[in-house]
């Protein structure tokens, strides 16, 4: 993971920083995952999708989860189309009053 990397990541993500617990480097990007409920979280993900998604599904395997759930800001249709993600509900936000 280099630096420039790092940089196009977090300036395309908006994101502030890099998540580091669980976090996986290698040739082909970064991911940072977690676990929530019945779910293996993809919380950051950086580098080749196709890559990323495989080890999504062996990490799911390998620790015995049968759900992947991941957020984006960015159209979520692609998710759906590419790697078979399906909308399940929104994320709000607003502003501390």
């Amino acid at each position: 993971m280099t630096e420039e990397d790092i940089e196009r990541y977090l300036k395309k993500s908006k994101d502030k920083d890099i998540q580091t617990d669980n976090l996986i480097e290698n040739e082909h990007g970064f991911m940072s995952w977690t676990t929530w409920e019945d779910y293996l979280v993809a919380i950051q993900v950086y580098g080749d999708g196709n890559y990323w998604n495989q080890q999504l599904d062996n990490l799911a395997k390998e620790l015995g989860y049968e759900k992947i759930m991941m957020a984006t800001k960015r159209n979520y249709k692609g998710f759906e189309r590419k790697f078979g993600f399906k909308l399940t509900g929104y994320v709000l936000e607003r502003r501390v009053q």
